[in-house]
This record gives C-alpha cells, sequence and structure tokens, in this order.
C-alpha cells in the first residue's frame, strides 16, 4: 500500500531537489554578477529578475542549497525504507525559512490579504510565480509532499516494529 505513496512523494523531492539546485545557482548567479552565455539561460535569468530574485543574498544561496541537500538526502532515506521525514522537515525549514526571510516583515499581514478566489484558477497562478498567491501554493504542495512521507514513515516504522518483536 505505502507503494503507491511512496515513488510520488521520491519523485516529488527529486522535482524540489531540482527546484532548490536550480534557485540557488540562479540567485548565486545574481549574487556574483554572472551571466550564463546561453541565451536561453539569459531569458530565464531576465524573467527571475523581474520577479525580485535580484535580491538575492548568500543567505539565500545557502538556504535553497541546504533544502536541496536535505530533501535529496530524505528522498534515498525513502527509497532504503529508512525513516526520511526529520530530513524533509530540516529541509522544509531551509525552504520555508528562506521564503520567509525574502518576504520580511510583512509576512503575516500579506497572508490575512490573500485572495482565496485567486486559487481558483491555477493557470493565472503559474503565469505569474513570482506572485505571493503562487509562493503560498508552492509552500503547501511542499508541505503536501511533508505529509506523504510522515505516512509512508509511519508505515515503515510499524513494519519494522513488527519485524523486531
Amino acid at each position: 500500500m505505502t507503494f503507491i505513496l511512496r515513488w510520488p512523494a521520491i519523485l516529488a523531492l527529486f522535482a524540489l531537489v531540482a527546484a532548490c539546485v536550480l534557485g540557488a545557482l540562479a540567485a548565486a548567479g545574481f549574487v556574483t554578477g554572472y551571466e550564463a552565455p546561453i541565451a536561453q539561460v539569459q531569458d530565464v535569468q531576465s524573467q527571475a529578475s523581474a520577479t525580485g530574485a535580484v535580491d538575492a543574498t548568500w543567505l539565500d544561496v545557502g538556504l535553497l542549497a541546504g533544502a536541496a541537500v536535505f530533501f535529496l538526502i530524505a528522498a534515498i532515506r525513502l527509497i532504503r525504507r529508512t525513516q526520511g521525514f526529520w530530513t524533509w522537515l530540516l529541509g522544509f525549514a531551509c525552504f520555508g525559512g528562506r521564503w520567509a526571510y525574502s518576504q520580511g516583515a510583512s509576512v503575516l499581514d500579506e497572508i490575512k490579504a490573500i485572495d482565496i478566489n485567486v486559487y481558483r484558477a491555477p493557470q493565472a497562478l503559474l503565469s505569474d510565480m513570482g506572485s505571493f498567491e503562487s509562493q503560498v501554493a508552492l509552500l503547501a504542495l511542499t508541505l503536501l509532499v511533508g505529509i506523504f512521507v510522515f505516512i509512508v514513515d509511519a508505515a515503515d516504522r510499524a513494519y519494522w516494529d513488527r519485524e523486531a518483536g
């Protein structure tokens, strides 16, 4: 039964690893002023700068890289059927911490001002990933992956406890 949840959770963790690594590399590129010689990468960098990514600091790079490492470890631990929830939790702390740090002091005010009707049009959310509502949706999806990881870990723990006793 956990096979149905295990592999989607692992694949989602690998997608989070890729997103965090790309985010860390893009942030490091903005911090160092590096411009890639490939036109497609320059287009992505210009789109990212329009969403405020140019304000990235080394703290952003470190937190995104840390989230990528912890999400990768969580995926590997899920594959090996060992407890991966706590490493996912550390990755989510890095990921959410970077998001909260980049929002500044106005996080609570912006959360209170979220228009719920925005989530009825997912295409609009995907077209503007720099919006606050899109970022909250991404955090919610990451939290949903964590719930799946927790369920799979609980089932694995029950299995190992039965085998030991």
